[in-house]
C-alpha cells in the first residue's frame, strides 16, 4: 500500500500526517533515496506558496493521507 500511495505523491502534493491521534496539515518538499518517507514541511507561518523556503521534517509515508483532511 505505501507504494501506491508513494505514486500518487509528488513534491508539492498536500498532505495530513496522521498517528496515534495526532493530525497535522503539510506538503511534500521532495523524496530521500528511502521508499518509505518523504520530506513534509508542516509549520511555515501559513506561508504555503513558499514552502520550498522551510524546513522538511522526514515522515514515514504509512503515516500520511492525501490531501488535508
Amino acid at each position: 500500500m505505501t507504494h501506491t500511495i508513494m505514486q500518487l505523491m509528488t513534491e508539492g502534493t498536500k498532505v495530513t500526517y496522521v498517528h496515534k491521534g495526532a493530525k497535522e496539515h503539510g506538503i511534500i518538499k521532495s523524496f530521500p533515496e528511502d521508499p518509505y518517507h518523504a520530506f513534509v514541511v508542516y509549520h511555515c507561518n501559513d506561508d504555503w506558496d513558499d514552502y520550498q523556503s522551510y524546513t522538511g521534517q522526514r515522515t514515514e509515508i504509512a503515516h500520511l493521507k492525501l490531501g488535508w483532511l
